[in-house]
């Protein structure tokens, strides 16, 4: 498959500096970016006119009290953020520990490796090249910014991308977001409102399903359209007509938990516990983890549809029941989670097991619009594991098959030498 992939697309490592470190590494980025494609300034001094570029109001909102470096094009796939802390080296007291500041390097390991890709997710495989290209890029600049060994994972952001040409998925891409955007929303998340200028108040994006919470943002997007926003000149862009993004960005409270529970079970340096939160089994659980909790398990159907396969399961007249009227529910309200604000208590805690029970027969809660004229579509994670399982099932028999191939000539190689001896 060529855009459908599942691992990761950025990571961001952080190495904590001293007052004085951070200031003599701010002198050492002014220099370089004066005789190299490399533009570094304070975030909060850039002026309001430089709005229009989106960007830029991202960077403005994001990490006001930053400095930034990237290069020129920004698609080298290496972005360094330099925090500076306001404390003096003079007032820092006997006993505390100086290291108030910090440098993160955000870093795309596709691009950075010169692999000219920005759909398909990079795996841990690419880690050893994004190693030694990150080692001869901080050498360059400052001795300060050190090797890759002296950083740790700050924020790993895993992402599932799913082709629906690829998979066979008989649903256009713009429907498929507005299956995805009747989901579920977990405790402790808000879905990302946006400026409606026309309506005079803030709106989802009608685009992608945006959930956020203190430790871990959710992502679900139409990638054609985030990337005609935000980068149009991508070689990309027919590419991703068809591509839904499924994204786990984890912000530093959760890579830290994640990160200590990896080693709490073994001593493993900074590299080897990125390596392994980045390994495909660990991306593999994370995206499953969250993915069942927003888009569910199921397949999709058509709410006549699903009561159908509800009734060929032969449940007690009474569970029949419940699990046909929450889908109608659902139906009606037009999403899980619309549905979930109007109950609590022990109605909340019903609904919560009939979601479990529709899992268990492979039904989405969600239901297919009667207009879109499809019966059934089926889930995106589990047809992208089919198709994994599928080449992979095929690879192991191609290998059997030459594998045989290799031993039927050596048997007639064998022969024939024995015949040979006869005469």
């Amino acid at each position: 498959m060529e855009n459908t992939s599942r691992g990761f697309h950025t990571v961001t490592i952080v190495k904590t500096l001293t007052k004085k470190e951070a200031l003599k590494l701010i002198t050492d980025f002014q220099s370089y970016a004066e005789t190299n494609d490399i533009k570094f300034f304070r975030i909060r001094d850039i002026k309001s006119t430089d709005n229009s570029d989106e960007f830029i109001k991202w960077l403005r909102s994001a990490f006001p009290d930053y400095y930034i470096a990237y290069y020129l094009p920004r698609s080298k796939g290496l972005l360094w953020l330099l925090r500076d802390s306001n404390i003096s080296p003079g007032f820092i007291k006997p006993g505390e520990i100086d290291r108030p500041c910090s440098i993160k390097a955000t870093i795309n390991p596709k691009i950075l490796t010169g692999e000219n890709n920005y759909l398909a997710a990079a795996t841990v495989d690419y880690l050893e090249g994004v190693e030694e290209i990150f080692n001869n890029e901080a050498k360059k600049i400052s001795p300060i910014l050190g090797e890759y060994k002296h950083y740790s994972i700050n924020r790993p952001d895993y992402c599932v991308n799913f082709d629906l040409n690829e998979l066979k998925i008989p649903c256009a891409a713009e429907r498929m977001i507005d299956l995805i955007k009747r989901g579920d929303i977990p405790k402790h998340y808000t879905e990302r409102l946006e400026d409606d200028v026309a309506a005079k108040k803030k709106k989802p994006d009608k685009d992608s399903f945006y959930l956020e919470s203190k430790s871990v943002n959710i992502n679900c997007y139409w990638k054609l359209k985030q990337l005609e926003e935000e980068f149009q000149d991508c070689p990309d862009l027919e590419a991703s007509r068809n591509l839904i993004r499924f994204e786990i960005q984890c912000k530093y409270l959760k890579t830290y938990l994640l990160s200590r529970n990896i080693k709490n079970k073994q001593e493993l340096s900074r590299t080897d516990v990125i390596r392994e939160m980045l390994s495909d089994d660990f991306c593999k659980d994370i995206i499953r983890k969250y993915f069942d909790r927003v888009i569910r398990r199921g397949d999709y159907f058509t709410l006549n549809e699903a009561i159908k396969q509800v009734q060929y399961c032969r449940f007690s007249e009474k569970k029949e029941a419940r699990l046909i009227r929450e889908l109608r529910r659902i139906n009606q309200f037009r999403g899980i989670h619309k549905v979930r604000t109007t109950l609590q208590g022990d109605e909340l805690e019903l609904f919560r097991r009939t979601l479990r029970d529709l899992d268990d027969i492979n039904i989405n809660p969600v239901t297919i619009p009667r207009e879109w004229n499809i019966q059934r579509i089926p889930n995106l994670l589990n047809a992208y594991d089919r198709r994994i399982e599928d080449e992979l099932w095929k690879k192991q028999q191609e290998e059997i098959g030459l594998q045989i191939l290799k031993d039927y000539y050596e048997e007639c190689k064998k022969k024939g030498k024995k015949k040979a001896k006869k005469y």
